[in-house]
């Protein structure tokens, strides 16, 4: 068979298939009834949650977490040692002891000023992070690159930041 031939046959064919998909849908009307959804009723009272005490028997665990709630505010930042968001790396001073660094580009009252700076930086191939610390009534989200296993890793990072962004980015110690 010429090519041509089943080039015609091959386009007949998928002309058919479109002609019984599409035909029944032009005669059909659009007279598909809308499913009527019963709405919610407004009195149902929602069960009280169960307090984590009344489920977890009086272990250790629960003294644990019990000590861990007295350190956290209710914004979840600890409230002793230090300022950080609990969960969050806890970046210090350049001159701590340290064997994990990381490059703190910028600091910024407003959250999505942080997350923009953060998505640029992940843009340029950057393992970014936003690290949160209040001071008094202030939460300031700090930007920075890391964990660094150098100091000249993060000397790198940091020319790289200040060039790329026109920031005076800094060499700050991470405790683990």
């Amino acid at each position: 068979m010429e090519e041509s031939t089943r080039h015609r046959i091959s386009g007949s064919i998928f002309l058919l298939a479109l002609a019984v998909i599409f035909i029944p849908m032009l005669f059909d009307g659009g007279r598909h009834p809308n499913p009527e959804i019963p709405s919610a009723p407004a009195d149902v009272a929602l069960a009280e949650p169960t307090r984590f005490e009344d489920i977890v028997p009086d272990t250790e665990v629960v003294a644990e977490v019990t000590e861990l709630r007295a350190e956290v505010d209710s914004e979840g930042f600890v409230t002793r040692g230090g300022h950080e968001r609990f969960g969050h790396p806890r970046l210090t001073e350049e001159g701590a002891e340290t064997s994990v660094w990381a490059v703190q580009a910028a600091s910024f009252k407003e959250l999505g000023n942080a997350q923009g700076l953060r998505r640029k930086l992940k843009e340029q191939g950057l393992e970014a992070f936003i690290a949160s610390i209040k001071h008094g009534d202030v939460v300031m989200h700090r930007v920075a690159v890391g964990p660094l296993l150098s100091r000249a890793d993060g000397e790198q990072i940091q020319q790289r930041v200040n060039k790329a962004f026109d920031l005076k980015a800094q060499i700050v110690a991470m405790e683990p």
